[in-house]
């Protein structure tokens, strides 16, 4: 192994393709910029998992940068217990594994957030002393540091008087969202969420919480006019925020000249996917194959649509209509991608079946380590925690509601030889943990 790897940690969701949609726009910028030899994301509700990315990447330098607005739960508790680190710096062999600060604590996320309120006061022409500023953070009760970046940007706005009254509320802690109308008494209130992602808190959960639809436009709730801003993270200097924690590391990440668009991806099982492509093979992978010119869906028409990058493929794979799984058996046909180089074929299969590729060579080579039941639920810090225990039953019912849907087989559940010709899941997927949790409550 050689070389830097650049791995943004997000949240991910099961209903909304937003919330990914910012990590991975930035991972394609950052990818396009040539910063590093490897860029790639993770997540906690999507693939690839905080538990499986470190193996999709052979570099020795790994820097993981957390798109979260607060230090908290999530950055202090479960990534860690995921990728198994123990602190900013884990080494594990010849490997430096580095954990930066979150995108909420970089100064650089001051400027975004001027520049919303700005956008607001300019386009509604709101005088300052008749303007309340709500900022609005996620929160968790599970962590009390989570709150402390909403808090904080308050405290700043306040003391740079943008407003008469600025006050911080949260989703998931109190003060909550609702408790801005009687915290607060100016005329204008501009609500402002704290949150990286136009994702469902976003669009459905804060708005909802405020009373309004969050369509953009100024409403009225008990006698008060609400103006409703974009996120702080949907903003291109989200890629510099990146690069400023990253480089702070003391790795160089210098841009450097990118002729394709299919650079920087995870370089984990390229070499054997190269191999098999060399003796003029066509593999299958689920519901795309691949040869040493092209990927395609293998249920192709005439009309089918060639696409160039990797932003362009993703959003018609997953997005149109959005897929919580990219590996359920239902991706949209009519798609191909001609190569320009055969071993792009990676990068294209990494965009539309992201992490899979590394088990997959695991697998062919015999190396495969299945992870049980037992050992996830093991590692968990919330919810998920003694998730085992479920009857045999729940735990079938959820492999057939979830895995039966899936071009991935469950290893983690049943021994797979390469012979079987599936595709290897090695651990269960969020999702499957989620759907598995839901029915042994439902019992």
């Amino acid at each position: 192994m050689s070389g830097i790897a650049l791995i943004l940690a997000g949240h991910g969701s099961h209903i909304s393709a937003n919330t990914a949609g910012v990590v991975w726009a930035c991972v394609d910028r950052l990818r396009q910029m040539g910063v590093a030899d490897e860029i790639n994301a993770c997540f906690w509700k999507e693939p690839p998992a905080f538990s499986q990315v470190l193996d999709t990447v052979e570099a020795d330098e790994v820097v993981i940068v957390p798109l979260f607005t607060a230090r908290g739960y999530f950055t202090q508790q479960v990534l860690p217990s995921e990728m198994e680190l123990y602190g900013p710096l884990t080494r594990r062999g010849e490997r430096r594994i580095h954990l930066t600060p979150t995108i909420g604590e970089h100064k650089i996320l001051d400027s975004i957030v001027d520049e919303r309120l700005r956008e607001a006061v300019l386009q509604f022409d709101l005088p300052a002393e008749e303007t309340a500023i709500a900022v609005i953070g996620h929160g968790t009760r599970r962590n009390r540091q989570s709150r402390d970046t909403a808090r904080d940007q308050a405290e700043r706005l306040r003391q740079a008087g943008y407003a008469g009254e600025v006050v911080a509320v949260y989703l998931d802690d109190e003060p909550d969202i609702p408790s801005v109308y009687q915290s607060t008494c100016s005329p204008n209130i501009i609500a402002l969420p704290y949150f990286l992602a136009d994702g469902s808190h976003v669009g459905i959960d804060v708005p909802r919480a405020l009373g309004i639809s969050g369509k953009g436009e100024a409403e009225s709730v008990n006698g008060r006019r609400v103006y409703y801003c974009d996120p702080v993270g949907v903003d291109a200097s989200l890629s510099e925020t990146v690069l400023a924690l990253a480089r702070d590391i003391g790795l160089p990440f210098e841009p450097k000249s990118v002729e394709s668009p299919w650079a920087g991806f995870p370089a984990a099982g390229r070499g054997a996917l190269r191999q098999a492509l060399e003796i003029g093979r066509t593999l299958r992978f689920g519901q795309v194959l691949v040869n040493s010119e092209r990927v395609w869906h293998r249920d192709n028409t005439k009309e089918s649509r060639s696409f160039a990058t990797p932003a362009e493929l993703r959003s018609h794979a997953r997005e149109n209509p959005f897929r919580p799984l990219s590996t359920t058996a239902d991706m949209p046909g009519n798609w191909l991608v001609d190569l320009d180089q055969p071993e792009d074929a990676h990068a294209v299969i990494e965009t539309v079946y992201p992490g899979l590729l590394a088990d997959w060579a695991a697998l062919e080579e015999g190396r495969l380590a299945p992870e049980p039941l037992e050992e996830v639920s093991k590692r968990q810090a919330g919810m998920f925690k003694g998730i085992h225990k479920l009857s045999s039953a729940v735990i079938k019912k959820a492999i057939d509601k979830v895995c039966g849907k899936c071009v991935r087989q469950p290893t983690w559940r049943h021994d797979l030889t390469a012979a079987d010709k599936g595709l290897p899941c090695r651990s269960a997927c969020n999702l499957w943990l989620s759907t598995a949790r839901y029915l042994g409550e439902a019992q």
